[in-house]
């Protein structure tokens, strides 16, 4: 039964929640209804009466069948709080007409049912249903008071139309103040959620490059080492050093030389897959963690990046100005420790240097051009 009514989904599952609620109002409203009748307080037949509940209660399910297939997601209240009140609006305006006597009774169901717009009508919504009840209300006092006059006190009704009137708009105060707050809450929670998602990026990335920054990237290479212990996979490290980095900032200004830092982060973002991690280790320095790959892989991917940033074209930029990356790569399962991977690509990529720049070093006794 609970998985015939709610959905895995947890907003259907709250939304089928709610309107459960609103069923088990109307439900009690029916069980009044009920009780009117056997007290003879209605002037209609057996037949009337149960074609009139039947009918209720058809549109109940409908919205119960609305909400459970997913249909209702395609409107702007998913909830579907406007129409289910209103259909409980007019019935309850139906058991007003039939009633005799005790009208005023059934003007306390109003209330219940009003409340459940409290937290999901905007003003102007809130007002359009309890105009509904209040106009629908005092449209029934003069038909019968017009057409059938032994049946109403004028005087009485009047009186509860404004008691009811001023109990409205009382609740329709209280109801918009607790819209405005709901949305201003739920505003402050998206604002909130906003800066825990810059804190987040400013707490985990470069600023200038966009990359990790490299307490994150040693967090992410911890996580890795794990995993690949459990599943006896192996992943690659790359350090990467821009060649001649201080003459670049000496001869063309420190800007140029930052437009040189992003240009390589974009190169390196563009090289790895998303599994992988690119971070600014420090200044020129950068790393990347290449995930469940290879020595031979790892050639590839910085060969490509090497190659990529050399024949970059900075002529929009000073027309001179040239750059290269030394690169030095190391794998896990070679040594099986992060410090003597990390250390190993470190001194591949100073053996780079040595040999003259613009290389990447993949062993202790090679080199790739």
């Amino acid at each position: 039964m609970y998985n015939l009514l709610f959905s895995s989904d947890q907003k259907q599952a709250l939304r089928m929640m709610r309107h459960l609620a609103a069923v088990m109002s109307m439900l009690a409203f029916t069980l009044l209804s009920i009780f009117f009748y056997h007290n003879d307080l209605f002037s209609i037949d057996e037949k009337t009466f149960i074609g009139i509940l039947v009918f209720f209660w058809t549109g109940v399910f409908f919205h119960t069948v609305i909400i459970r297939s997913g249909l209702n997601k395609k409107y702007s209240d998913p909830s579907l709080t406007i129409p289910q009140m209103v259909w409980g609006t007019f019935f309850l305006l139906t058991i007003t007409y039939l009633l005799n006597e005790w009208r005023g009774l059934i003007l306390m169901a109003y209330f219940g049912m009003l409340s459940f717009g409290f937290f999901k009508l905007k003003f102007r919504e809130f007002l359009s249903v309890a105009l509904l009840a209040i106009l629908g209300y005092g449209i029934i006092i003069l038909y019968i008071f017009i057409n059938e006059p032994e049946r109403i006190h004028i005087k009485l009704e009047l009186a509860q139309l404004l008691a009811f009137s001023c109990t409205v708009a009382v609740m329709l105060y209280t109801g918009s103040a607790i819209h405005r707050l709901r949305e201003r809450t739920k505003k402050q929670y998206v604002a909130l959620q906003e800066a825990l998602e810059v804190n987040k990026k400013l707490a985990t990335t470069d600023d200038l490059t966009g990359l990790y920054n490299r307490r994150y990237f040693m967090e992410k290479l911890a996580q890795q080492k794990a995993l690949s212990e459990r599943d006896d996979s192996d992943f690659v490290l790359c350090f990467c050093d821009l060649d001649h980095f201080k003459h670049i900032n000496d001869t063309f200004g420190h800007q140029c030389g930052d437009i040189v830092l992003q240009k390589f982060s974009e190169i390196l973002s563009a090289s790895i897959r998303e599994v992988d991690y690119a971070a600014r280790f420090g200044g020129e320095e950068f790393v990347c963690l290449l995930v469940n790959t290879d020595i031979e892989n790892a050639i590839k991917v910085t060969e490509r990046i090497r190659d990529s940033l050399e024949n970059y074209n900075f002529n929009d930029i000073a027309p001179s100005l040239h750059a290269t990356v030394s690169i030095g790569i190391s794998n896990f399962k070679q040594f099986n420790t992060l410090q003597e991977t990390l250390m190993s690509a470190d001194n591949r990529m100073y053996r780079a240097k040595n040999m003259g720049r613009n290389k990447v070093v993949f062993s202790d006794d090679e080199a790739v051009a």
